[in-house]
Formats: structure tokens, C-alpha cells, sequence
């Protein structure tokens, strides 16, 4: 298997073996996935899996991972599902001993409910087996749900699943090896598992108490018609009173890091001087392929440490040290390698070092391969660089790099090279020592020696950095190009210079850090932001702080805005909390409930701004708090609240309902609609729902009002104040569209920086409806011209105009290199 599959970088593998290869997996914001590589030995196998994973793609269940994924017709099909982090059922009996009493009962109601949900939505697991059962940190989840039906039904199961509910009915007169009633046989040997541990000595029955015996004894009957179904189960389950006492929890807390989390780990232990070389050490382990995307190389220790100080091969034989033992880095026989691929997504700091040394990785690989061949080969004349090679080397030695250091090798190497330029060309070496040395180029150029070379070298490094930073920064990067082009007006300077970027203004939290939390208001006037316990809240156009207060006591999860935009709901670990921002008093008291589970979490109020929802997308956690009535609402059930609250859709599968004032109505037709990814219109009576096939406005009886769809489909949805506009944004772009055209037409297709594996994407459109603001990742909020103007005929006058010249400031920060320059 490749270090890749589809857009997902592979990591450890994660079963032990059987028909499905699991590996976890990280997409590209660095979210991580749980990836099986099913063995399809034929296209009945193939058709066999595809209807599997269509039924598991509908379930939505809080004790199920959620498949997200099915790529069925390439040449290496594979699925993805949720990341469940904790051990095995398996593991937890065979480290801490078998269940008793209560916790028996709260094991088989949280299996039992899964399974419900699964049949319920015409699925069925196929495998359940006590290796299928994660004990997380919000209880059992039931995983692989769609992953056990690429085998004939006579085949014998694999060694690691041969005690599954396939195993038992092979050979049993009327046992079918696939579908709800084997998953119900399945239940009974899993309970049997979780009370005897792997004897499973199912003749003591004293471990089972009178009611649980007996429903296990009702799932292992012969005859798959005489066993009860997984709904009758629950019900059974529910009316005992020991299913009733909470979840249940692991016996230890959750350790399962992420790739990431481990690498940043072993960062924060290394000394200041092996942290220094962390960079260099990882990037030299990275490169481009042909298509220019990064792969993972090889080098030897002696590559890296070659030209070195001893006390910089210390340091790295430090850091070395330190990620092989964290099984991050892997040394072979004469070779470094880094052990997961995954780990240039999963680790942000390594995807922040990747972004900021991708253009140049080729330059200095390249620079890295002369230098040592020249060593090696007794430093001959012939062996240094020379011409283009050269000029590349120095422009990116001199000002394109930002994490990577030349080692004394690399650098005597370039020395050499320019010395033997020095004595063919002298008017060469002016230029490109020029490039290496900050002093001699400041001097040249006060003594206006600097010839046009050398300003279309650093044209050429002032348009790079514009177009690095133009998905953050789009004022600063249009100011950068317009530098490159006075510096020297070539091709790639005007393609920075007239690059089109509908974002026309930025703002950022000034005091943003990894952990900050932020939400931006209905009307995109205001950013609320959470900054090391301190609230405060900017006005947007003006750049003013117009409010701030200290945080709750505990960790906020997720904030949101208030319909009015004068209220702000914090959710908390434990407890929410409301802070009326324009009263001058701080955060009001606790109330309701928060949200324990870990990873991406959200919270948002409805509509009419009466209730207010919070969400884990990970652990399915979700909850609707009546802020009227104070209590909780739609409890147990997913619900998308329309304007005014006097609308409501609950999904609930094939039972999904219409809820007005008068009565509730079915609405059958919301049986496979996601709901996370539904909206109402301004009107009520509209609904938009991004589905896999695209985004359709359906009216409230389930009829379509679009003859073709919106595509492509990534997210979440918001319409504009009017109704004549729709937003969807994913966490690294935004998409608008004009809907009063009858065509759908694009308005706006932009990338925006990542807002990270924990918040997506923020869009509001202005009252207006003229502007898009975006907040995407560490709290940048992005001003989009939805109606912009035609392309300016002086694209230099534009943005002298409208936006000024670099600062002196904003210059040293970019252009280090050279002394400042009006440009205007």
C-alpha cells in the first residue's frame, strides 16, 4: 500500500489482520479517519460491498462511527469512517477482566441501540465482533458498520473474526451468515465475551443475571425467526433499570494522541537548541513529485549532519533520538525515513514549515546533491554550480527560504561557487554576492551599483511571497506584488500584480493564538474572540475593540452569536453560558448542559434566536436548549429550526417529521437527508440540503424547486438575508451562488485559510448582500466583493489607491532583504 489512498495520507495500521486492512488516515486539514482496504476478489464481491456501504452511509447514530466515505471503483478501493479513539472491548476485557452487574447492562443497551439504528436504516455489520466495540471517552460506538459483506457468505471468516456471528451460524440449519439477525446472534456472543473473557464459558450462566440470560439465550437460537430483532432488544434493554445508570466508560481515561499530538509532544521536550534543528531535520526528509505534490524521502544521518558544527550533530543526534523513539522516525540500514507519511498533515507545525518551504524544497535539494557530490569528489572546479543553477541556488539561499539553514557544507559549497564566478566575471559576482550578503547588497545598493539582475531576482522572491501570503493576507500580498513589479516589471511580478482575488479586505484578532476560539456575528459586523481566558469583541469594518470581559472559569468548547448580534452563548465543558455584550456586565451564570467529547464542536442559536444548539460532529454529542422555557428541547432528536422557530424539521429517518404551531406532519422524505447539512430560507417554506450528488432546494412537502443542482456539494449551507444568495463553506473554501437567476449561477469560489481539524468555516452575508465574510482559521476574517466591478486598467494605480504603498514596517517584515522603497 502507498503512503496515500484518494486524499487521505496513510498512518499505523490499526487491525490485526482479516479482510479489511484498516489503517488510521488523515485528510489534508489533518482530521483523522479510520481507512479499510477491503479484498475484493471479484465484481460480485465489489457490488456486494457497494450496497453494504450505501445502507451504513445512511445510519446516523451517536453509538455508531459514521462512514463518510465509499471509493468502490478505482483500481484500490477503500472506506472511511470515523476515528474512535480507546481500546477494543477485547482489549479492555483481556487487560482488566470481564464485565458484572450494571455495566453489563450498559454494554448491551449501548450495542443493542447501535444496532437498531443500523437495521433501522437498512444496514446491517456483518462482523460484530468484541474488536468492532470502542470503549471511548462518551461510551461504547459500535465501528466497521458497512465494512463485513465483501466475502461469499460461505467463505470462512479470517482467524481474528472467526468467533463472529458468521462463525457460529456456518453450518446451522436456517443461520444465515449476513444480515440483522446474525448481527442479533452476534450481540449474544458478544455479551457471552464480555462476561467469561476470551473462554467464554457459556455454560455458568451465574455471570448473567435472570433477564439479561435470557435475552442472550433468545439471540443464539438456531432458527434466525425465532430470534428477537435488535429494536425488540432495546426495548427490553430500556426497561431494566441498570440500563438506565449513564454511560459506559472506559476503565482507564483515553490515551490515544494523534500523529500530531505525539510529534508536538516530543517538540515541546526537546532543548531550545534541538528544537532549532527540528525543521531542517523534517524537511530534509520531504520532497516534490512530478506533480509537485510532497512525498517522503530517505536520507543518512551523515547527509544530515554533514558540514555541521559538533554542536549542531549533537542536537540532531538529539532530535533523531527523541522522534525514533516516539516511533516517528525510522532508521534503517544506512538510511532516515519519516515512519508515516500522515504525519506532514497531521502535524500542524509540519504543515505550517511544509507551506512556507514548498517552492524552494526542489531548489535546495538540488543544492543539497551538488554540495555533497562536490565533497565527495575532492571539490573540483567542474563539480560547482554555475548559470541558471546557480542564480536559483543564491536567489533562494538569500531570501526564499524561511525554516531551512544552509549547513557550513552547503554554504562553503556556494562560496566556492561564487568565487569562481568572482574571478570569470566580475560584474557577476557583483550581482550575486549581492544576493548572499545583506551588507554588501545594502551597500551597492546606496551606491546605486545593483543592476537589473539582482531586482529581478528579488522581483521574482516579492511575487512569491505574495502569492503565499494571498490566501491569508490578500491587502498585504497585493501591496508585495505591486513591490515586484516596481522592483522589475517581469512575467512573474505581473501575474502577482494582476492575480484576481475577490477578497478586497482582511481583519485579524490581534492576539490569536493555537488555542483562541472565535464567531462571527449574523450580519459580519462583529468578531467575538477567546483569547487566554479574556473575551473581547471587534467591530469588523472599523477594526475597534468594542467590548471585553473575562471568560468562564472552565474550557469553552464553542461560541455563537445571537440572531440580534448583542448576545454571545459560550458552551462549555460541563455548562453553558450568556454574555450580553452591549450591557457592560460580564458573563451571566451557568445553565443547561456542554460538551464533554473532544474534537470538532460547533453551537449556533435557531433562527428566532430562542434556542440555542451545540454539537460534536466526532461523538455525534448534540443538544437544544429552550432559552425561554429553560429546559431542554428536541431531546434525543436531530432538529433543523426555521425562521421565526415556528418551523422545524426532525429527522428521524423514515418517521422524520414537519413540526408547525398546529401539528406535526411526516416528511418521510427527509429519510437519508443530512441534517448537519440543512437549512432553511428566509421564506420558511424552503429548505437547502447539501447531499453527495449536490446541493438541492427542496419545498416542505419534499419536491424539489431546482430542475438541476448545485455542484460541487462540501458543506455547510447559509442563505443570504433576501434568499436571493447561498453560502456554503467546508474548512478551507467558501462557494456562493445567485439563485434568483434560475440558473445557480457562481458568484464567488475562493479558498480560505484552514480553519483546523476543530472549526470549520464561518459565512455571513451583509444586510446588504453585497459582501461575504469569512472566518476562517486563527480568527482572519476575509471580506468578499460579491458584486465586484470590471478589472482595473491600471492595476498599480488600483492598489495605490485603495490600499497604499508597503509601510516601512510591513516592508522590513517582508522584503528583509532590500531597504525600503515607496512604490507608490
Amino acid at each position: 500500500m502507498t503512503d496515500r489512498l484518494g486524499g487521505y495520507w496513510l498512518g499505523a495500521r490499526l487491525d490485526g489482520g482479516g479482510h479489511v486492512i484498516v489503517r488510521e488516515a488523515y485528510d489534508e486539514s489533518g482530521t483523522r479517519h479510520a481507512l479499510g482496504v477491503p479484498c475484493l476478489p471479484d465484481a460480485d464481491a465489489r457490488a456486494r460491498l457497494a450496497t453494504a456501504a450505501s445502507a451504513a452511509g445512511r445510519v446516523r447514530s451517536l453509538s455508531v462511527a459514521r462512514l463518510t466515505e465509499a471509493c468502490l471503483d478505482g483500481e484500490q478501493p477503500y472506506l472511511v469512517s470515523e476515528y474512535i479513539p480507546g481500546p477494543t472491548l477485547r482489549q479492555v476485557v483481556d487487560r482488566h477482566g470481564p464485565y458484572t452487574g450494571d455495566a453489563l447492562y450498559r454494554l448491551a443497551t449501548a450495542v443493542a441501540t447501535a444496532l437498531a439504528a443500523a437495521h433501522e436504516a437498512g444496514a446491517a455489520h456483518g462482523s460484530l465482533t468484541p474488536d468492532k466495540v470502542i470503549l471511548g471517552a462518551e461510551g461504547p460506538r459500535l465501528v466497521g458498520l458497512g465494512w463485513g459483506h465483501s466475502r461469499e457468505p460461505a467463505d470462512s471468516a479470517h482467524p481474528d473474526t472467526a468467533r463472529g456471528a458468521d462463525a457460529d451460524a456456518r453450518g446451522r440449519p436456517g443461520a444465515e451468515p449476513w444480515g440483522p439477525a446474525a448481527d442479533v446472534h452476534a450481540w449474544g456472543r458478544l455479551l457471552i465475551f464480555a462476561a467469561y473473557g476470551p473462554d467464554e464459558r457459556s455454560g455458568h450462566g451465574e455471570r448473567l443475571d435472570r433477564p439479561l440470560r435470557g435475552l442472550v439465550a433468545a439471540t443464539l437460537q438456531r432458527d434466525p425467526d425465532r430470534r428477537p430483532s435488535a429494536h425488540q432488544l432495546l426495548l427490553s434493554l430500556l426497561d431494566a433499570p441498570q440500563s438506565q445508570q449513564g454511560r459506559l466508560l472506559p476503565p482507564e481515561p483515553v490515551s490515544d494522541p494523534t500523529l500530531g499530538a505525539r510529534a508536538e509532544t516530543v517538540y515541546t521536550r526537546l532543548s531550545p537548541a534541538e528544537q532549532d534543528l527540528v525543521p531542517d531535520v523534517f524537511l530534509r526528509l520531504v520532497d516534490l513529485d512530478a506533480d509537485g505534490s510532497d512525498i517522503t524521502v530517505t536520507a543518512s544521518r551523515a547527509d544530515l549532519v554533514a558540514g555541521r558544527a559538533a554542536d549542531e550533530v549533537t542536537s540532531i543526534d538529539g532530535v533523531l533520538e527523541a522522534y525514533g523513539k516516539a516511533g516517528l522516525l525510522t532508521e534503517g540500514d544506512a538510511s532516515l525515513a519519516i515512519t508515516y507519511a500522515a504525519l506532514l498533515r497531521a502535524w500542524p507545525r509540519l504543515h505550517e514549515w511544509l507551506d512556507g518551504e514548498r517552492d524552494g524544497l526542489a531548489v535546495h535539494r538540488e543544492l543539497a546533491r551538488a554540495a555533497r557530490r562536490w565533497e565527495a569528489g575532492g571539490r573540483r572546479k567542474a563539480a560547482l554550480l554555475r548559470g541558471e543553477p546557480l542564480d536559483r541556488a543564491l536567489a533562494w539561499a538569500a531570501g526564499g527560504r524561511r525554516r531551512l539553514t544552509l549547513s557550513a557544507g552547503e554554504q562553503t559549497f556556494l562560496d566556492a561557487g561564487l568565487a569562481r564566478v568572482r574571478r570569470g566575471s566580475r560584474r557577476r559576482w557583483t550581482v550575486v554576492a549581492g544576493l548572499l550578503s545583506v551588507v554588501v547588497l545594502l551597500a551597492l545598493w546606496q551606491r546605486g551599483a545593483a543592476d537589473g539582475r539582482l531586482d529581478q531576482a528579488m522581483a521574482r522572491v516579492a511575487a512569491s511571497r505574495a502569492e503565499a501570503l494571498r490566501l491569508a493576507d490578500p491587502v498585504t500580498a497585493r501591496k508585495l506584488s505591486l513591490a515586484a513589479w516596481r522592483l522589475a516589471p517581469i512575467p512573474e511580478a505581473r501575474r502577482a500584480l494582476t492575480s484576481a482575488d475577490p477578497a478586497v479586505d482582511v481583519f485579524a484578532d490581534p492576539y490569536a493564538g493555537p488555542r483562541s476560539l472565535h464567531a462571527i456575528s449574523d450580519d459580519g459586523s462583529r468578531l467575538a474572540a477567546l483569547d487566554e481566558g479574556t473575551l473581547r469583541v471587534y467591530d469588523i469594518p472599523s477594526r475597534r475593540r468594542l467590548a471585553q470581559t473575562a471568560g468562564p472559569v472552565q474550557t469553552v468548547r464553542a461560541m455563537a452569536w445571537s440572531p440580534d448580534g448583542h448576545t454571545l452563548a459560550l458552551v462549555g465543558v460541563d455548562r453553558s453560558y450568556l454574555w450580553d455584550t452591549t450591557s457592560g456586565d460580564g458573563v451571566g451564570p451557568p445553565f443547561g448542559r456542554g460538551l464533554g467529547a473532544p474534537g470538532e464542536q460547533s453551537a449556533w442559536f435557531s433562527p428566532g434566536g430562542g434556542l440555542l444548539f451545540a454539537a460534536a460532529r466526532l461523538s455525534g454529542e448534540r443538544w437544544a436548549w429552550d432559552l425561554r422555557a429553560r429546559r431542554a428541547a428536541f431531546v434525543g432528536e436531530y432538529a433543523v429550526v426555521g425562521p421565526g422557530d415556528r418551523v422545524a424539521l426532525v429527522f428521524a429517518g423514515n418517521r422524520s417529521e414537519l413540526r408547525r404551531p398546529s401539528r406535526p406532519s411526516r416528511a418521510s422524505w427527509l429519510d437519508r437527508m443530512p441534517w448537519e447539512y440543512t437549512t432553511f430560507a428566509p421564506d420558511g417554506e424552503r429548505v437547502a440540503i447539501a447531499e453527495e450528488s449536490g446541493i438541492q432546494i427542496y419545498g416542505l412537502d419534499g419536491v424539489p424547486t431546482r430542475s438541476t443542482r448545485l455542484r460541487p456539494s462540501p458543506g455547510h449551507l447559509r442563505f443570504s438575508p433576501d434568499g436571493r444568495l447561498l453560502v456554503s463553506t467546508d474548512s478551507d473554501r467558501v462557494r456562493v451562488w445567485r439563485l434568483d437567476d434560475g440558473t445557480g449561477t457562481p458568484v464567488a469560489d475562493r479558498a480560505v485559510p484552514t480553519a483546523g481539524v476543530d472549526r470549520a468555516a464561518q459565512a455571513t452575508i451583509t444586510g446588504d448582500g453585497r459582501r461575504l465574510r469569512v472566518l476562517a482559521g486563527h480568527g482572519i476574517v476575509l471580506t468578499i466583493d460579491l458584486a465586484p466591478g470590471p478589472a482595473p486598467r491600471d492595476h498599480a494605480a488600483y492598489i495605490c489607491s485603495r490600499y497604499g504603498a508597503l509601510s516601512p514596517q510591513e516592508w522590513s517584515r517582508h522584503l528583509p532583504e532590500l531597504p525600503h522603497r515607496d512604490t507608490c
